[in-house]
Parts: structure tokens; C-alpha cells; sequence
């Protein structure tokens, strides 16, 4: 192919594998299946097939076989790429054949596939914290969380569908968060190995990753794990102190944070003042200079950003979006913004209001960037923010 890159060993090289204390495996499953079957895939597209070592191919077989779903881990895409890769070298092997066919039978009714069919452990924890800020009926938050706390995995946090073997912090945080904020008695036991995941994922920088201690700390990883630990009177001790730190130190002087999942800037923005200004009185204390020159930074960031028709758009400049003002929104309520008294606010409510379908439903372009750096659409999400940003900036809610 003319112009195309030269196949690299150390570009395509699959994730790192970490042992835990008892010897267990503890690498992302999902991310090394991907990895090794791009890898092939290259490969072989370049003639260079000699690259693929036997351990390799061994390696990709026996995480294709290893799913207690039909199709691996209900992640259509990753299977899919699994299975072109396997028929480039074992075409004949009875994973080839029975991964098509539950491909085929997994797909929905209008011929097509999903890349992700399973996002229920995910959108239940998302969806059950914005129906507790809006006061839903407290069985329905009892049957969702019940769900969730069933969900819990071994280490003690949550992956986002129900057939992933592997956690991770985005999940985690959120399931946490809709826990402690329907009924943290109810649920403490639940909530004390959610922390123990916790204190074994941050980083010795203070931040967390998404998946794997000792890889690169996230703002929006680090804000869910930091906003979810105050609100339990057992969160370990200098553990929120050194996440907020972290988090000071990842501002930029725009007031911006990386975008990491997302394709909002206002989406670390919000998480990571949801994280500082619902920080432990004492920590907040002590930081109470940084976090007020933070809360300036970003709130001059999202007044200028915020668009004539009261919405906001991924970055500046591009045009609002449903998503993108939730997140917004939800920043300024973190701050202590309020529709009632904010006219910045209250515009961003009106925008919001304003793009409601007649179904009650709300539309946006899709924002996750997940698995990254693939693009994929949850129509339900922009539901959820929405709610969660409405009642945020209720008059009378505190953070």
C-alpha cells in the first residue's frame, strides 16, 4: 500500500501482562485480544507473517476460547477482529466456526452488529445515581442497586457488562457513587471492598488509571474514584488528599483537563470539580487556595465556551450539543452554580429544555471513546446526563 507505515514489532506489541500477589494473570483481556489480532492482522497484510511467534497465536486461540459469552465477553468488535485474525492462520479451527455463528445469531434485527452489546453493569450504575438525585421511588433504586452489588467482581469493582472478566475504574466509580448515595448502611459491606479496589489502584502519583495499577493516571478516572470516596466515613486516609493533588497538578491554565474518554472538554471539567468540591472538610481545608484558583480556571473556561443558544459544544467553537452541555452544567453545579441565580446556568437549563424530543428522550451525537480509540454511540447516556444535570442544578440540591 503506498504511503502506508512500516510494520513496527513495538508498535503493535501486546499490552503488558502484571501478576498479582497469588500469581494470577491481571492483564485486559480485551485490550490484549484487540492487540493480538491487529497484530496478525498486520502482519499478514504485509507478507510478514514470520513476525507472529507460535506463542503468539497460541496466546490469541486460548483468549478467544476463554468467554463464558456466545460472543467473547459480548464485545462483538473484539471477537470480530479475533476471528479474521485467527483464519489467517488456523482458518480450519473449530473457533472460526462457532464464533461466526454466534456472531451471526447475536446480531440485531436489522442485519446489523453492535460493537459492544453488553453496557448493563455501566448504564445501571449512571442511571441509578441520576434516579436517586431525582428522588425515584426508593424500590426502584433498591432493585438496581441489589443489581448492582451482585455485580461486584472478586477484587472488589466493577467491569461495565455483565460477561467482562476484567475492571475498571470508570464502572467502578460510578457503581460505588450510586451505592453511598441510595444507601450507604444498607450497602457498606459492599462499599468497604469497593475501597479496598480503590486503595490497590491508586497510583503512587496519587491519580488512578482505568484499568491497571501502575498505568498512566486519568483525570476522569481519577475525579470518579475521588467523588465517589468522601461520601463513606471509611475512605482510607491520604488517599483523597493525594488524588486531589493529582488532579490540581493536571489542570491546564485554560482550566481544561485532557479529554482522555471523552470527546468533551467539559467532561473532565465536571468530574474533576465534582471530585474537589465534594472533597472531606480537612482535605479541603488545606487545599482551599488551589481549589478555588481550579474552580476560576475552568468556570472562565466554560463562560467563554458557552455558546450563544446556551449550550455548549465538544470544544469551543463547535456548535451545542445535548451531551456536552450536561457535562457542562453538571461542572458549574459543582461549583455551586445554581439556574436560580447563575444566568450562565440558567441559559445551559433553557438549551437543554429546549432539545427535548417529544418522547421525553434527548438526542446527541455520540461522545464515548471507548474502547479508544473507536468511536461508539449508547443513545441512553445522553437520557442520563441529563437527568443528572437537571437535578444537579436544582436550588436546593448540595454536593
Amino acid at each position: 500500500m503506498t504511503g502506508a507505515i512500516s510494520f513496527d514489532r513495538s508498535m503493535l506489541r501486546p499490552p503488558r501482562t502484571t501478576a498479582t500477589d497469588d500469581g494470577a494473570d491481571n492483564s485486559v483481556s480485551w485490550i490484549e485480544l484487540i492487540m493480538l489480532s491487529v497484530r496478525v492482522l498486520v502482519a499478514h497484510g504485509l507478507g510478514r507473517a514470520e513476525e507472529i511467534s507460535y506463542a503468539e497465536q497460541h496466546r490469541l486461540l486460548t483468549l478467544l476460547g476463554s468467554s463464558r459469552a456466545p460472543v467473547w465477553e459480548d464485545y462483538p468488535m473484539a471477537h470480530l477482529l479475533a476471528l479474521l485474525a485467527v483464519e489467517r492462520f488456523a482458518p480450519e479451527h473449530p473457533l472460526v466456526d462457532s464464533g461466526v455463528t454466534a456472531l451471526l445469531a447475536g446480531c440485531n434485527p436489522d442485519g446489523g452488529a453492535p460493537s459492544i452489546s453488553d453496557l448493563h453493569v455501566f448504564t445501571t450504575a449512571c442511571t441509578g445515581l441520576a434516579l436517586a438525585r431525582a428522588k425515584a421511588e426508593p424500590a426502584l433504586l433498591r432493585r438496581l442497586c441489589d443489581y448492582l452489588v451482585r455485580q461486584q467482581l472478586p477484587d472488589g469493582g466493577w467491569s461495565f457488562g455483565e460477561n467482562m472478566r476484567h475492571t475498571d475504574m470508570d464502572a467502578s466509580s460510578y457503581a460505588a457513587a450510586c451505592l453511598a448515595t441510595v444507601d450507604p448502611v444498607r450497602h457498606r459491606t459492599t462499599l468497604e471492598r469497593a475501597v479496598a479496589y480503590f486503595r490497590g489502584m491508586a497510583g503512587s502519583d496519587g491519580g488512578f488509571p482505568t484499568y491497571m495499577r501502575g498505568d498512566p493516571s486519568e483525570v476522569g478516572m481519577t475525579g470518579g474514584a475521588l467523588s465517589a470516596l468522601p461520601w463513606r466515613e471509611f475512605a482510607p486516609a491520604g488517599l483523597p488528599e493525594g488524588a486531589a493533588r493529582w488532579l490540581l497538578d493536571a489542570q491546564q491554565t485554560d482550566g481544561t483537563f485532557e479529554r482522555s474518554w471523552s470527546l468533551s472538554e467539559a467532561n473532565t471539567i465536571w468530574r474533576a470539580m465534582w471530585a474537589l468540591h465534594s472533597l472531606p472538610d480537612p482535605t479541603r481545608t488545606a487545599l482551599h487556595r488551589r481549589i478555588t484558583a481550579a474552580n476560576t480556571a475552568s468556570l472562565r473556561f466554560l463562560a467563554r465556551a458557552q455558546n450563544r443558544d446556551g449550550g455548549w459544544g465538544h470544544r469551543p467553537g463547535d456548535p451545542s450539543d445535548v451531551t456536552s452541555t450536561c457535562y457542562s452544567l453538571l461542572a458549574l453545579s459543582a461549583m455551586g452554580r445554581r439556574a436560580d441565580r447563575d444566568p450562565i446556568v440558567r441559559a445551559g437549563v433553557a438549551h437543554l429544555l429546549s432539545r427535548q424530543d417529544r418522547d421525553g428522550t434527548f438526542t446527541a451525537p455520540p461522545d464515548q471513546v471507548a474502547p479508544r480509540p473507536l468511536l461508539f454511540d449508547a443513545p441512553v447516556f445522553t437520557d442520563i446526563w441529563v437527568l443528572l444535570a437537571l437535578t444537579s442544578c436544582d436550588s436546593d440540591w448540595n454536593w
